[in-house]
């Protein structure tokens, strides 16, 4: 009798002993489960709304000096960009208040640096606008000082790694999380076995189904199978609390599992995706007879370009082609580098007028304050040799005429940008002789503002120098001349998107056979 009674003092000691494990096991579950919670709180409400605000002030500075190297006409949008940048850095501070002492000492420094620099850019400023609007020096390892645009850039990509470190750092710790929720799930199974084996000779007969149905449960849900739900209800005590445990982590792997699906999902879209973007951005129709053309497009980030081209044969005989260059460069706007292009062919098919085409694109970009567009299309007409352009904003193209001689046309209206006041007529229409042999190049700014290793512009008068040059002056032959020079000038390729367009009027062929005959016959 006393041997039955020890017996059963020692089974009650392993069954306690088990149920402290399993409920040990539950809260350290428990606490994983929070601090992945808070985690992914952190990541959604802080950081990544942070991220996105220190983008929106660095845009804001980037129009700022847009609209500050306008000169005296973008007063308006000089003011308008400065209490921008203002509103936008404000709501930075207010994201970014408290988080630790590296973030709130970057923040000072990206305000003092602001402040100085608005002072500086206001207008009227007796200033040295080289020194105050100039790009970033970091390619020639100079500090930047206070009061420059230089500044604000410097400011803003510091606390970029800053923050995208702190993003970072706790996305590694939901990860962590995530695993100790998977090793929570084993140890839980693990406990769960321990209990219902030393308790099976002493529980009552309708406790050994449903726990035995649980176990199996578990060590389902412990390989990653949640296709069948928790036992039925029914059981009572604490395998029934167990039962209510599983079920919960149940829902929590089910959705981790519908995650990781639908990320594997989107990485095999990625690639298509991005490779189907670039062939949009730089494809171009086949052009009219007398025409031909050659373009390429190089972007700063990945295959995504904020620079967009193409070619259209027009009803007339003419062929229209067309180079544009939207703010910033990467996903964005890439993007919106599409949508422009489809707005130019569009009008271009249509058969609008090179103003109204202009006119078309800055509509488009109604809902994208913060951006613009520079754009250069012209009309290549063979039977007249004549070339005839708008120019908003752009770089001027050259004019390599036959004989070796390079030529510049004229910028014939601002760059398309929502908030300016641009009636009809605002981009003239210029019209210059195009005989056969003469070759049209357009170029983005990446190419003439690239800058070397040591922080030196390649330079409109360089890029003169190479199409001037040309041993065979073709269009395809006048791009990869070009690239090849900035590859030989270690031109910074990540610094902005490089893309050029070049095209010119071929001499007429030969007649096709027959021809003779079937016009005779035509008379």
């Amino acid at each position: 009798m006393r041997r039955l009674t020890g017996s059963r003092v020692l089974i009650a000691a392993v069954v306690g002993l088990a149920a402290l494990l399993v409920v040990a096991v539950a809260v350290v579950g428990l606490l994983l489960s929070v601090h992945h919670d808070r985690a992914a709180r952190r990541i959604e409400t802080r950081w990544r709304p942070a991220l996105v605000e220190l983008g929106a002030v660095r845009a804001a500075a980037g129009d700022l000096r847009a609209a500050a190297l306008t000169g005296a006409a973008g007063d308006g949008l000089r003011a308008d960009a400065g209490a921008d940048l203002s509103r936008r850095l404000t709501g930075f501070d207010r994201l970014v208040a408290g988080v630790d002492a590296e973030v709130t000492a970057g923040t000072t420094a990206l305000d003092r640096a602001t402040a100085r620099w608005l002072d500086s850019a206001r207008p009227g400023a007796a200033v040295d606008r080289v020194r105050v609007y100039t790009l970033p020096a970091s390619a020639a390892g100079t500090a930047p000082a206070d009061g420059t645009y230089a500044a604000i850039d410097a400011r803003t990509r510091d606390l970029t790694a800053l923050l995208e470190r702190r993003w970072a750092h706790d996305t590694e710790g939901a990860a962590g999380h995530m695993h100790g929720l998977m090793l929570y799930i084993l140890a839980l199974a693990a406990a769960l076995l321990v209990a219902v084996v030393v308790a099976a000779a002493v529980l009552q007969r309708h406790y050994l189904a449903p726990a035995g149905a649980l176990a199996r449960y578990l060590r389902r849900a412990a390989r990653g199978d949640v296709s069948a739900g928790p036992p039925p209800g029914g059981a009572h005590g604490w395998i029934g609390r167990l039962a209510e445990e599983a079920e919960g982590v149940s829902a929590r792997l089910a959705v981790s599992q519908r995650q990781a699906r639908r990320d594997q999902e989107a990485l095999v879209q990625v690639g298509p995706a991005v490779r189907g973007l670039h062939e949009i951005l730089v494809s171009c129709e086949v052009p009219g007879a007398g025409v031909d053309i050659a373009g390429d497009v190089r972007a700063a980030e990945g295959l995504i370009a904020g620079d967009y081209l193409g070619a259209v044969a027009l009803a007339d005989g003419t062929t229209a082609v067309f180079l544009g260059d939207v703010c910033g460069h990467g996903v964005d706007a890439g993007l919106l580098a599409v949508r422009l292009k489809s707005v130019v062919m569009v009008a271009l098919r249509l058969g609008a007028d090179l103003d109204t085409v202009v006119r078309a694109v800055k509509h488009a970009l109604v809902d994208q304050e913060e951006c613009f567009t520079t754009l250069f299309v012209a009309v290549l007409d063979p039977a007249r040799s004549t070339v005839s352009w708008v120019n908003a904003g752009h770089g001027e193209p050259f004019l390599r005429r036959a004989g070796g001689a390079v030529e510049r046309l004229n910028v014939t209206g601002p760059f398309a940008h929502p908030v300016l006041d641009t009636p009809p007529g605002s981009w003239q229409t210029r019209t210059t002789r195009l005989a056969p042999g003469d070759l049209l190049v357009v170029s983005t700014d990446g190419l003439t503002e690239g800058r070397g290793g040591g922080g030196e512009e390649f330079g409109e008068e360089r890029a003169a120098r190479v199409l001037a040059g040309l041993a065979d002056p073709t269009p395809s032959a006048a791009v990869a001349a070009l690239y090849a020079a900035a590859e030989r000038f270690a031109i910074d390729w990540t610094r902005d998107d490089v893309s050029l367009l070049a095209a010119v009027l071929s001499p007429p062929g030969p007649p096709p056979p027959g021809g003779a005959e079937r016009a005779a016959r035509g008379s």
